[in-house]
Formats: C-alpha cells, structure tokens, sequence
C-alpha cells in the first residue's frame, strides 16, 4: 500500500514542478491571445460605399437640376408636353435624392457597428464574403 501511494505522491509532484516550468501555461499574445489586427475590410467598403454615395448625389444634384431647369424655363422644349415632362422630371429629382439621403444614414449606421481593427483570419474571412 505504501508504495501505492508514494507513486501517486511521486506523479503529482513531478506534475506541479512540470506546471513550475511553464509547461501547461496559457500563452498570450500582446493583443490578448487574439494575434496581429489588421483593418477590417467590412468596413473600408462600406467607408467606401459612404464617399461613393455622397459623390452621386452630388453629381444627380446638378445634372439633374440642369436639365430640370432648362425643359422647366422654356429654352429648349415649350408646351403643354413639356410641363407635364417638367413636373415628371423634377418630382423623379427629388424622390431619388431623398431615397438616396435616406441610404447614407444606414450606411453610416453599419459603419458604426464595424470593428475598426479585426484579427487576420477574420480580415481573411470577410474579405471573402465581400467576393
């Protein structure tokens, strides 16, 4: 019996003296065990997306309005047709503009929501939803 137990005895302290040296031990990386962060390309597209968004309506803005303004004032189509193509035109105008003023708010919103730094292999596995 006592031999028994001297070897359980024996087999635990090698254990603890193991665990002394560092076997056993959890390492960790100077980001938390989580590896390199990298920028997160969920959200570069959609910073992306925001800029491209804001640069057309921009741009719908004034060519819109030009062609508006000119059908509207008479200088190039006059009559009952181009009223009525006027008024088309400029409510079309509007409605796509507010349609897009309403997108970049949830664009800007799902920005909010992104990590602006993500771990590699999570920039890898969004990169390849973004395909």
């Amino acid at each position: 019996m006592r031999r028994g137990a001297g070897a359980g005895a024996g087999a635990g302290a090698g254990a603890e003296r193991g665990a002394g040296r560092g076997e056993g031990r959890r390492r960790v990386s100077a980001q938390d065990g989580r590896g390199p962060m990298v920028d997160n390309p969920w959200r570069r597209q959609l910073v992306a997306l925001r800029g491209d968004l804001l640069k057309e309506m921009d741009e719908l803005r004034s060519l819109l309005a030009g062609c508006c303004a000119d059908v509207g004032g008479g200088e190039i189509w006059v009559g009952p047709a181009a009223d009525a193509w006027h008024a088309e035109a400029q409510g079309r105008r509007t409605d796509i503009l507010a349609q897009l003023g309403r997108l970049v708010p949830l664009v800007e919103a799902a920005i909010g929501t992104c990590a602006e730094k993500v771990t590699v292999g999570e920039a890898k596995s969004l990169q390849v939803d973004l395909l």
